[in-house]
């Protein structure tokens, strides 16, 4: 679509879903174009984009038009709820992996979550970045990344991979965003596969079980590169702990603390799209840390509707870190 166009559908403050080539991941600008949709506040798909039942925390979607995309938003549809559909039976695989029957108090968040996910599809486009050319480097700065080093926030992800282009890579080491160069390992796609990803709230939900690895994405010279990750995420009013299976019949230390879904998404959108000078991490809901994050999202639960846009400058008070 041309520039324009895409300009038109651009997020901003007050909705997180639509075109952006401006994210910040670690408060660092990413080298890529995206475009994200996400399950509509009324959930169902045929609802104008912009229809107040369609309100939810992440906003509003923007499709293009027939005209200007045409079949986009069929296609796009039909692969979301296939995403979703795959997602569920992954997590329930997961939890049968932790020893959760059907039908148990443990299952029951899985439950919840197929009925009530949040989910989103982000449409990635990372154009080629020749750092010879002085125009893509600014001076005294590392090299530009597709992405910087990250974990995804939400339950798992399902990532489309492009078979050209090899530029995602998973980190070696575990406990620190820091590491030498050869310690990120290249995910080379299998062609017709997908790559699955646990994410952070997967990790606290197990209590440390799954891991969220961490990984980013390089730019390449000469090669364009797009991507397609499904990020399966709980309802917004979903409390996150770990469960009894992992801990307390194992006779294992809780290792987290309650993390709230909606608060840990609206803050992490926060920091993508603003600088509030901390990007939220699961170490801030660890039980040997201090953080005023805990206390933080009992009040942006008191003061949110989930059925309402978010609004970064309404909750700014809240969000902004003391730590």
């Amino acid at each position: 679509m041309p520039y324009e166009t895409k300009l038109n559908l651009k997020r901003n403050a007050q909705n997180a879903r639509g075109y952006f080539d401006d994210e910040l991941t670690k408060r660092r600008r990413d080298w890529k174009e995206a475009l994200d949709v996400g399950v509509p506040g009324s959930r169902k798909w045929d609802t104008a984009d912009f229809d107040e039942s369609n309100a939810c925390l992440d906003g509003f979607n923007q499709f293009p038009t027939q005209e200007e995309c045409p079949d986009f938003r069929e296609v796009t549809v039909q692969y979301f709820e296939e995403c979703a559909k795959l997602s569920n039976r992954l997590a329930r695989l997961m939890a049968c992996a932790l020893g959760i029957t059907e039908g148990s108090d443990d299952a029951q968040i899985l439950d919840r979550m197929a009925l009530d996910h949040t989910s989103y599809l982000r449409m990635n486009y990372y154009p080629p970045c020749d750092l010879n050319d002085a125009s893509n480097v600014i001076p005294d700065d590392p090299p530009p990344l597709g992405i910087s080093p990250h974990r995804d926030a939400g339950f798992l992800t399902i990532l489309l991979q492009d078979d050209d282009c090899h530029s995602l890579q998973v980190a070696r080491f575990e406990d620190s965003d820091l590491g030498r160069d050869n310690s990120w390992v290249t995910v080379n796609p299998i062609p017709g596969a997908v790559t699955i990803n646990t994410g952070d709230m997967a990790m606290i939900w197990s209590n440390g079980t799954f891991r969220a690895p961490l990984h980013r994405v390089l730019t390449d010279p000469t090669k364009k590169r797009y991507s397609s990750p499904f990020f399966y995420n709980p309802g917004y009013n979903e409390l996150i702990s770990p469960l009894d299976c992992c801990c307390c019949e194992k006779k294992k230390e809780i290792k987290y603390r309650p993390c709230l879904w909606g608060y840990f998404r609206a803050l992490r959108f926060a920091g993508d799209l603003t600088d509030l000078g901390v990007e939220i991490q699961t170490s801030h809901f660890k039980m040997d840390t201090t953080s005023d994050h805990i206390e933080k999202q009992d009040e942006f639960q008191k003061a949110v509707n989930f059925e309402e846009n978010f609004n970064v400058e309404k909750y700014r008070s809240i969000l902004e870190s003391k730590d």
